[in-house]
């Protein structure tokens, strides 16, 4: 299944972001996006079938660098100004499933600003349309790279 690795955690905002590029975006909190030292290298998949437990139309935004739903007319709130622009990728993310091995979960919508953001971090980061992130609907799990005996190869895309 082909992925794309380099998505992490901001500590500024919450939000996902791509951390493959020296531009870091445009975080919410100010500035670029900030990684935490210790934070994840997830890998995401993309351009493959959604399913039951997997959601399409997550892309990244050249704006701002962050992973956002591209699945509405409107495109959210955008710290670059305006609404999100997609770039890249078509990503497919699983939801509802166990968060197992190298799987987190507490990943989520923000329906104000429509980025993914991780709800399971004190505060509810900055969102780019006012105040906190604003949790909706399902619940992602997303994979990260690392060592780990009794890991779970979650695999929900091919359901």
């Amino acid at each position: 299944m082909p992925n794309q690795e380099d998505w992490r955690f901001c500590q500024k905002c919450q939000a996902l972001f791509f951390n493959g590029f020296p531009n870091k975006g445009r975080c919410p909190a100010g500035g670029g996006h900030r990684r935490e030292s210790s934070a994840r290298n997830f890998f995401l998949p993309h351009d493959v079938a959604e399913s039951n437990h997997a959601q399409g139309a997550w892309r990244f935004c050249h704006k701002c660098n962050a992973m956002f739903f591209d699945g509405f007319p409107t495109k959210g709130s955008c710290p670059g100004g305006g609404g999100h622009e997609s770039a890249g990728f078509v990503f497919v993310l699983p939801h509802d499933i166990p968060a197992q091995g190298l799987n987190q979960g507490g990943w989520r919508f923000c329906h104000k600003c429509f980025v993914m953001f991780f709800d399971n971090a004190p505060g509810q980061g900055r969102c780019a349309a006012g105040g906190g992130h604003e949790a909706q609907g399902f619940l992602f799990v997303l994979r990260f790279r690392g060592n780990l005996e009794d890991d779970v190869d979650l695999n929900p895309v091919n359901e």
